[in-house]
Order: C-alpha cells, then structure tokens, then sequence
C-alpha cells in the first residue's frame, strides 16, 4: 500500500526580473509553506543586513517581527508590507502557515518608483498602503488580487515600464551599477554636488548612509560568489575570497558578515545548510 500523507517541504521560489525591469528590480521571491506542519525554530525567518526595499505580499498567514540585531522586538506586520533598507539582521516567525510574494526593489528605483522618501522607512516594516503614492496603492491591490505569480511579475514589471523615465536620471543607480566600493569623492563627482549635500540625499534617494550602503553592497556581491562557488562544487577559502571581494584581510570579512547576519561566514554557511530558517540564505 502507498503512503498518501507525506508532508510537503517548504518552497522557496525565485525568479529574476526580466528585460528594462532587471536594472531596477532585483527579484522576486515565492516562500510557501502551506500542509508543511513546520513549528519550533522552522518558523522563524532570519534575514541579513541589506540595501534592498522589499514589498511582500502576505497571501496567506501572517508573520510577525521579533529581534532586529540585539534588539527585541514583538510587532505583527501588516498583510502588505514595506521593508525599508535594513542597517541590521533579524529575524520574524511566521504566524502558522505562510504563502507569500515578494518583490525586492533596488533602493534607489523604489524612491523613485514610489516617491518615497527612504529615511521613513530605513530599518522598518510599514504597512505599505499607508506609505506608498497613488500609482503604487493601485499596484499593491492589483498584484494582490492576481490570479497567479507570473501574472504579479508582469504586473510589477508593466509598472516599472510605465514609470521608466522617472527612473533615467539616477545617480545612484549608476554608482551601483559601477560595481566598485562607494566613495565619497566618487559619489560628488557624479551628482555634482558637495559632501554635506551627497550626505544628505544619499539616506532620503538610497536607503543608508554612504559607508552602509558600500558595505551593504559589497555583502551581497561577497555572498553571490560564495553561492556560485558552491554550485560549481568549491569549499571557500575565507582569506582569498576576503582578498577577491575587496575586504582588507579574512578578520575584516568576519566583522563584516557578523554585523551583516549575525554570524561569521563559517557559521552563517553550516546553519544555511541545514536550517529551515536561513532559507534566504541560500538563494
């Protein structure tokens, strides 16, 4: 006789964004856990540091935050939500069963997107109804009521299309496309502008501070090559990749991704490996 009750795995779907919209949307991510019974340390969420504004879309279940970096903390987000840029990791517990769409926006498309001014909500989760403008609003309800993921992706990319021009002229976008450390000469240079005035719009039209945004983004470029090492089925070599990725030797590395996740690479790798709650880690 067959078995019929095998439980289900927890699904964790990515898709790239495609065409125009990739220069101003990273990815989209689906995290369903929907027959799958996880309870205990299965529930929680951790996440790192990061220089991304995210939407998600609570399709199903709710989720609530519990710890940013040290700190406690007990909020249950809304169905819709706003995440801002993260100066710190953390970590939220899904409220039983979880099925969601997340679209994760470059900081500096969003503002612009969403005439959004990112101080507001650098290091939170707001209701994203209450924060976003009226195109946006009607975006939120549109992808809600989609009958399929695919059908969101379009949406959010028919979106970025229609909006394009508001997206041309920025500077950040440029800087990060450069792919090299932020500098504050560099970012004068290409706003045109002086220091005091860089400091000032870098928070409201990127997300972070200068030296948070250039660590942040050195992060996420440090943890791709750790993953496509790992797929071409190469163990990290801490000190050399601490050289590649731009970090003064393998202790500034460790500093790094401890203030990033939490956790030093070593660590952060054998937890991914086998935590249901790192599952971001592992896209």
């Amino acid at each position: 006789m067959h078995r019929t009750d095998i439980t289900p795995k927890a699904q964790t779907h990515i898709c790239p964004a495609s065409g125009q919209a990739a220069e101003h949307v990273l990815m989209y991510l689906v995290r369903d856990t929907r027959g799958c019974h996880l309870d205990g340390l299965d529930q929680l969420n951790r996440y790192p540091a990061t220089p991304f504004c995210c939407i998600t879309w609570m399709l199903e279940g709710e989720v609530s935050l519990l710890q940013q970096g040290k700190t406690k903390r007990e909020q249950r987000l809304p169905q819709i939500f706003v995440a801002g840029c993260q100066s710190q990791y953390g970590v939220s517990m899904n409220l039983g069963d979880r099925h969601s769409f997340m679209a994760v926006f470059y900081s500096d498309a969003f503002h612009a997107l969403f005439e959004l001014d990112l101080t507001t909500v650098q290091d939170r989760f707001v209701d994203a109804m209450g924060v976003l403008n009226s195109s946006g609003l009607g975006l939120l309800q549109a992808v809600a009521q989609a009958d399929s993921h695919a059908d969101r992706c379009l949406m959010i990319e028919s979106y970025v299309a229609q909006n394009s021009s508001d997206l041309l002229n920025s500077p950040w976008s440029r800087l990060r496309k450069m792919g090299q450390n932020l500098s504050l000469r560099l970012s004068c240079s290409l706003l045109g502008v002086g220091a005091r005035q860089v400091q000032r719009r870098v928070r409201k039209e990127a997300g972070l501070p200068l030296l948070g945004l250039s660590r942040l983004w050195r992060a996420k470029r440090s943890h791709s090559q750790v993953l496509l090492d790992l797929e071409q089925g190469h163990i990290p070599n801490w000190t050399e990749h601490a050289s590649a990725m731009g970090y003064a030797d393998q202790s500034h590395l460790i500093r790094d991704c401890k203030e990033v996740s939490g956790r030093s690479p070593q660590q952060l790798l054998n937890d991914a490996k086998k935590n249901e709650s790192d599952w971001i880690y592992r896209l």
